[in-house]
């Protein structure tokens, strides 16, 4: 077994020595101001004896170090932050890749112990009491990891670290703390009762020796309870004492605080008119009902930028919220004038100036309520469009309050009113030239209640009339063999079957020969197809100088006639 930071001490005391220098640097990722901090710290160590020698072997057998022929490199990740402003939290956790112990002595630059390397994890919080006084606990946690000689009774050691520093001066100061192990390898750590333990450890060849050997040996033993020769801890325990000295920035001067002081108060409304009883309403014109939620806006000032804590005291209501924009809620107070005073707290109490608001809550002019029974109204029209000439009927239709006495007024936006004025019902005339337009009927009703109660006394109803239909040009074409011109009009008769109520119109342009031409091979067709040669018309347009020309058109019921 070894402590893998003095391996090869074997005196029964130990020595001090400055043999241990470390050298490395400190990276914070996050500005100095700001109140936490992340970032990364490496190092280099090295020791000033190693077992090149035998009077540098002597001090490690002193427990001056443990002696690493290349030295040692590390590296540390840190965390920390400011909780309060008297309270700091801190957490470490860093890797250490140790040197092995190489010498000389025994051979050419034989390894005579592998290091372990060391995975460091710690946690602290600090108190800043004031500027002289800062307590200090730690919790630290080293755990031996990688290759490394076999080492039996290995301690990974958790050290919890309870102290405090002074700072008599700001450039230096002291400290003292109290470590305590947790972990130690005392007699409770062996129980004699479980089965035998095995112990290995390798024997490096030393030169001058009478067993020949290569590199060394490896010697196994095996113990109950405590083993043979190991001494176990009584105390792990122990003090620590420190003083420190260094520049430090100039302390920050004491603060007088300059008191924050409100310069406006405004509210959402100065003036709060009660509601009406129940069995009572506002009198006509009288406004009443106001929310009695009001909003409270306070502007301050603080020279210091100090965080403010808004105040409000009132003489009647209550106010929800403590900052800048608060809610004075008047509910249930009678009316009378009320105030409310605005003040700010920037940690001195309030005591800033203060500025005060005041609001009227007033009470309704309220009026017996009048059972009004009105009744409600709706003007119903024609479903779908009404055909250009035809007429069109509009109905009243009234549900609930008293009907006995009602009177109709109608009046129309377009077309005539033929029937029904003074009644439930109207039926209008409409003209040819009120295609596509709209009909609006207005009816206004007296009687409908009493006039204090405002009862609905007017509804109104759209409807709309129908377009003028118009010819559709079904085909046109010139001169075509009789065949062709037999497939042409095939289309034509099925659109006419499809609207038994629409007039065929076919204009022939050419001359006289030309045209009567085309007229008998179309007329010969309608007869063999079997079409009502009624719902045909046969005009001729005239010659127009280019041959024999067709157009064939659909004439829907109503629609004019084209004009060739």
């Amino acid at each position: 077994s070894y402590l893998p930071d003095a391996p090869f001490i074997n005196r029964t005391y130990g020595e001090s020595a400055f043999n241990t220098f470390t050298v490395g640097g400190k990276w914070r990722f996050t500005d100095v101001n700001k109140p936490y901090a992340i970032g990364v710290q490496g190092f280099y160590r090295f020791y000033a004896d190693n077992a090149n020698d035998f009077s540098g072997f002597n001090q490690l057998q002193r427990g001056a170090s443990p002696g690493s022929s290349r030295g040692d490199f590390g590296a540390t990740f840190f965390a920390d932050a400011r909780l309060r402003k008297w309270v700091n939290i801190s957490a470490n956790a860093g890797y250490h890749y140790n040197g092995s112990v190489k010498s000389d002595l025994f051979g050419d630059d034989v390894t005579i112990l592998d290091r372990p390397d060391e995975l460091l994890l710690s946690g602290g919080l600090d108190f800043p009491v004031n500027k002289f006084f800062q307590p200090i606990l730690e919790f630290r946690y080293l755990k031996y990891v990688g290759a490394r000689t076999p080492n039996a009774f290995e301690n990974d050691p958790m050290d919890g670290i309870a102290g405090a520093r002074v700072f008599p001066a700001r450039w230096f100061g002291f400290g003292a703390a109290y470590r305590y192990h947790f972990n130690q390898q005392d007699r409770d750590s062996f129980d004699d009762d479980e089965n035998a333990q095995v112990s290995s450890a390798f024997v490096p060849c030393f030169s001058g020796t009478s067993t020949p050997c290569t590199g060394g040996r490896t010697i196994t033993t095996s113990f109950t309870g405590i083993p043979p020769g190991f001494q176990t801890s009584s105390d792990p325990h122990g003090f620590i004492l420190q003083a420190f000295v260094g520049r430090r920035n100039k302390r920050q001067a004491e603060i007088v605080n300059i008191p924050a002081n409100v310069t406006a108060v405004s509210l959402s409304d100065t003036t709060v008119v009660l509601g009406c009883a129940p069995g009572t309403q506002p009198r006509e014109g009288q406004t009443c009902n106001d929310s009695t939620s009001i909003t409270v806006t306070t502007t301050a000032v603080d020279t210091e930028n100090d965080v403010l804590t808004y105040n409000y005291t009132v003489t009647g209501g209550r106010v929800t919220g403590n900052t800048a924009t608060a809610t004075w809620d008047l509910s249930g107070v009678q009316p009378g004038t009320y105030t409310i005073t605005a003040a700010v707290d920037d940690g001195c109490g309030l005591c800033g100036k203060t500025e005060t608001q005041t609001i009227t809550v007033a009470a309704c002019d309220c009026i017996p309520v009048v059972d009004c029974n009105c009744a409600s109204i709706s003007v119903s029209g024609p479903a779908g469009t009404t055909d250009p000439g035809s007429t069109m009927t509009f109905t009243a239709n009234l549900t609930g309050g008293s009907q006995s006495d009602v009177t109709y007024n109608w009046t129309v936006s377009a077309g005539t009113i033929e029937s029904g004025q003074g009644t439930p019902s109207i039926t209008v005339s409409t003209t040819p030239d009120m295609a596509g337009s709209n009909v609006t009927a207005t009816v206004n009703l007296g009687n409908v209640g009493p006039a204090s109660c405002d009862c609905p006394t007017t509804a109104s109803e759209t409807a709309p009339v129908a377009t003028q239909p118009t010819a559709e040009t079904i085909d046109e074409f010139g001169k075509l063999t009789n065949d062709d011109l037999k497939a042409r009009l095939d289309p034509f008769f099925a659109t006419l079957s499809n609207n038994p109520n629409d007039q065929g119109y076919i204009i022939n342009y050419g001359t006289d020969r030309e045209i009567a031409a085309r007229e008998r091979v179309i007329r010969q067709y309608i007869t063999f197809r079997s079409i009502d040669p009624s719902r045909i018309t046969f005009v001729r347009g005239g010659d127009t100088g280019t041959g024999v020309n067709t157009k064939i058109y659909r004439i829907p019921p109503g629609a004019a006639n084209p004009t060739p």
